[in-house]
């Protein structure tokens, strides 16, 4: 067979490019963003599909998509920095890609607020401030923000007292149903935080909703933990922990801590979130898979050392 010549190759060539260029719009165009992603130039040019060449529709209709567009548009203008690097929230990221829409619990407002809220299309995202003044700052800028304020009864200089006496308060431990008093493994599972006020670490009195949603997903990254008079992050990471080891449905709770380069913070994610349910972490991110006590086999509680482990 005589081999082709280079006019033949040439348009061999430009068929190829043709049909990988058809196959490639019209994968673009299965996007709720597909008008956005075809550049104006490739939308006019006259050898396109018909229904290339005027798309047409009624604005981002997959769910999620225009908190998505609307968070992409604040970080690629803003100047200010996360608060957590690329690296760490890639680590949520690939829970959420995994389990969203879920329910998801954030301590503290920031500068990633719409960035979590747009990455949980069709969930529930909820936010912890304890700062007015902050909470005042962000609620205005973003207003749709499923948010609360909150008050916290720790302070930092506490810390070290909080973590070696809180065994002498039975309602801070696990088999005790969060009101004293023993009980057995169904109350043990049921660990109580809310009305919890004898606990000193218990956030007792948070909003409702928080206590009547069992949560996928916990982030804590707040509150402020970097000077004496500062919340601490103490009370959250034992509220967490107690909520994730009640948990009645299905599936475990996903718990990241930030800002494990702190000595409070490791010490308490080490004490309540514990080592053997750490499934992960990056830069000064940690990720914990909490099972609920109900399937562990040790719904009383851990070790003696380690009541939560």
């Amino acid at each position: 067979m005589k081999p082709p010549g280079r006019r033949g190759l040439l348009a061999a060539g430009a068929c190829a490019l043709l049909l990988a260029a058809f196959y490639l719009a019209a994968a673009l165009l299965t996007t709720p963003l597909s008008p956005y992603l075809l550049p104006p130039l490739a939308l006019s040019l006259p050898c396109l599909p018909a229904a290339l060449a005027s798309p047409s529709g009624s604005g981002y209709s997959a769910p999620g998509a225009a908190a998505l567009a609307e968070a992409a548009v604040e970080y690629a203008t803003s100047e200010t920095v996360p608060q957590q690097s690329r690296e760490e929230i890639g680590l949520s990221l690939a829970v959420l890609r995994r389990r969203a829409p879920l329910r998801l619990l954030v301590f503290g407002l920031g500068h990633d607020s719409r960035l979590w809220h747009a990455l949980n299309p069709g969930g529930a995202t909820v936010f912890l401030e304890e700062d007015p003044a902050w909470y005042r700052v962000v609620r205005a800028q973003s207003p749709f923000l499923r948010a609360h304020l909150v008050a916290y009864r720790t302070r930092l200089d506490h810390a070290d007292r909080l973590l070696a006496g809180y065994r002498s308060h039975p309602s801070c431990l696990p088999g005790s149903g969060g009101g004293g008093g023993g009980g057995n493994n169904a109350t043990a599972a049921l660990m109580r935080v809310r009305g919890n006020w004898a606990c000193p670490l218990a956030l007792h009195n948070l909003p409702p909703e928080v206590y009547e949603t069992e949560w996928d997903m916990i982030m804590i990254d707040a509150p402020k933990g970097y000077f004496a008079a500062a919340p601490g992050r103490m009370a959250a990471i034992w509220t967490a922990a107690a909520m994730a080891r009640s948990r009645r449905g299905e599936g475990d709770t996903d718990v990241f801590l930030h800002d494990v380069d702190r000595r409070v913070e490791r010490a308490f994610a080490e004490e309540f979130l514990c080592e053997r349910f750490r499934v992960g972490g990056t830069g000064r991110l940690w990720h914990f898979r909490i099972p609920p006590a109900s399937r562990r086999g040790d719904a009383a509680g851990g070790s003696d050392r380690r009541p939560f482990c």
